[in-house]
This record gives structure tokens, C-alpha cells and sequence, in this order.
């Protein structure tokens, strides 16, 4: 017998895993935490196909919350945070690396010596 129950996911289970996603963890997480098998919200997610899109957007909350947070520092004129963003947003005019693309051909002669 599994140890984990129950077989069917309810109100309270699917508000677990609603906020545990949030927090963008997996799904195999997630059902750790709420005490299900991956199958069981697997087939939940079969017979309510909206969760499937409602999970996937709750686990991209982390980015929502970590971008406004980076747009708080940079109104509050945190030099470091603008310059962050701009190393990152806008690469072409503000990234200290550079990156090259190159192709390149190589001609390989092996040679084999036999005795």
C-alpha cells in the first residue's frame, strides 16, 4: 500500500497545491508536500484541463514578484539594481560580456597503423 492518500484530490488539496505552486516548485514536489501520488493530480489535471494552464501560470509568480521587486530598487534610483537590469534587458548597449558567434570547419585526417 502507498503512503500516500487520499486517491482523489479536493478543495483543500488543490488549495495546497495551488500555493505550493506558486512558489514554482514541480509537480512531483508539489504532490509530495500535499501527500498524493504524481498520478492522482495527473489525472486531475486530465479531467479538468484548465488547471493545467492555472498551474503553469501560478508557478511563473516568482518571476512576477522578483521583477517587480527589481523595479522597486531601480525607482528608488538603486544604482546596482539598474545596472543589473540593464546588463541583462538591453545586452547590445549595457552587457559587460561580449558574445561572438563563429563557425568553424575542421578537417580531420586519422590515420591508422597496423602491425
Amino acid at each position: 500500500m502507498a503512503w500516500w492518500r487520499p486517491l482523489k484530490i479536493d478543495d483543500k488539496i488543490l488549495a495546497k497545491l495551488e500555493e505550493w505552486f506558486a512558489y514554482s516548485l514541480t509537480d512531483e514536489e508539489c504532490c509530495l508536500y500535499a501527500w498524493i501520488n504524481p498520478v492522482t493530480l495527473y489525472r486531475y489535471i486530465e479531467k479538468n484541463p484548465e488547471f493545467s494552464k492555472r498551474k503553469e501560470i501560478l508557478k511563473r509568480q516568482p518571476n512576477i514578484t522578483a521583477k517587480m521587486n527589481w523595479n522597486k530598487e531601480i525607482k528608488s534610483w538603486n544604482y546596482n539594481s539598474s545596472k543589473d537590469w540593464l546588463e541583462r534587458k538591453a545586452k547590445s548597449e549595457f552587457s559587460l560580456r561580449q558574445e561572438i558567434q563563429a563557425e568553424i570547419e575542421w578537417d580531420i585526417v586519422v590515420t591508422f597503423k597496423l602491425d
